[in-house]
């Protein structure tokens, strides 16, 4: 089932990927996760995420975890019925 409507601004095949991900995940993930998991660069990955929060796609934070920064991503579940 396609995430996008007539309305909605034309997703990519990665970016609806990245969206159905994340909509299965019980928990935010990190751009190395996303990456990972839909078989792409971590700087692919990271260059959709970023235009789909600009967008208001997906919600972002950074996280630490063991010293280290990581942006972990997010998409709210009224985000998604925009795009059914």
């Amino acid at each position: 089932m396609p995430i996008i409507s007539m309305n909605s601004p034309k997703l990519s095949e990665i970016d609806e990927n990245i969206l159905k991900f994340l909509r299965e995940s019980a928990e935010p993930l990190s751009t190395y996760e996303i990456a990972k998991k839909i078989n792409v660069s971590w700087s692919t990955a990271n260059i959709h995420l970023k235009d789909m929060q600009i967008r208001n796609i997906v919600k972002s934070r950074e996280d630490m975890i063991k010293s280290k920064r990581r942006i972990i991503w997010w998409v709210e579940q009224r985000t998604i019925d925009k795009f059914l």
